[in-house]
């Protein structure tokens, strides 16, 4: 069961990265888009939590954010990858290991800290 709602999840969060339709600003703001991220893992949860009271006893939450919030991590990563120009990439100073540790650092406060407005 729990795969299944993961794997569902999973489709949800790919799609803030593949999807055209969605508000531009959300796809292309680095800052807006991981708190995007982070409000619908929350919502994700509290609807496992709503639908499947009964069956939420084997269900972990945190395990459920955690798995979810590194799927999360692992497409921004590779997104931020694949958008560092070829020119930055092939320079004797680029390191992808710095690159990569500089990304995750940002994604991991923004995910942790920061909230939307209210």
């Amino acid at each position: 069961m729990i795969d299944n709602i993961l794997t569902i999840s999973k489709i949800g969060i790919r799609s803030i990265f593949t999807a055209k339709k969605y508000d531009t600003e959300i796809l292309y703001e680095d800052l807006s888009r991981i708190l995007f991220i982070r409000n619908y893992i929350e919502e994700c949860l509290l609807f496992v939590k709503e639908r499947y009271k009964e069956r939420y006893k084997e269900i972990s939450a945190e395990e459920y954010q955690n798995e979810l919030k590194k799927y999360a991590l692992e497409l921004f990563l590779t997104f931020c990858e694949e958008a560092i120009p070829d020119e930055e990439k092939n320079s004797k100073d680029f390191n992808l290991e710095i690159q990569r540790k500089g990304d995750k650092d940002y994604f991991n406060y923004i995910y942790d800290n920061l909230k939307y407005p209210e």
